[in-house]
């Protein structure tokens, strides 16, 4: 809970300063907007390291294949890349830049999860026949 708490303020310091510094039409704005992302996206990272090993263990107790549990966490790792990154992109006014990376992220996960949707088809067909 203390991460997050410092997380959220460091956000919202950054905002305030930000704000500050565009009224003042400074160039560093922009700057100090990719900086504390970057700084959020760090700390945030290395939280996650924690949850990756919790969702690593709770999917080995399931008995599914490593390849599995490592596309399923891949998938994740893209949704929020290309989220964090989008999200910057629009904070910069390049909303169509944004709009682009988010389209490459939803290719990338289709093509992961195109190997799952050949598997589920031919169970389906061995069902059928």
């Amino acid at each position: 809970m203390e991460s997050i708490i410092k997380i959220a303020m460091t956000g919202v310091i950054i905002s305030i300063l930000v704000l500050l510094l565009k009224n003042m039409q400074s160039n560093i704005a922009p700057l100090l907007t990719v900086l504390g992302s970057v700084l959020i996206l760090t700390a945030v990272v290395n939280m996650a390291n924690n949850a990756v090993v919790s969702i690593k263990s709770l999917f080995e107790s399931s008995k599914l294949e490593s390849e599995t549990i490592n596309a399923v966490i891949k998938i994740i790792a893209i949704a929020y890349t290309v989220d964090f990154s989008a999200s910057i992109c629009r904070d910069m006014g390049e909303n169509s830049v944004a709009s682009k990376i988010e389209a490459a992220g939803r290719i990338f996960i289709v093509m992961m999860t195109l190997p799952w949707a050949a598997a589920l088809l031919e169970a389906v067909r061995a069902i059928g026949r």
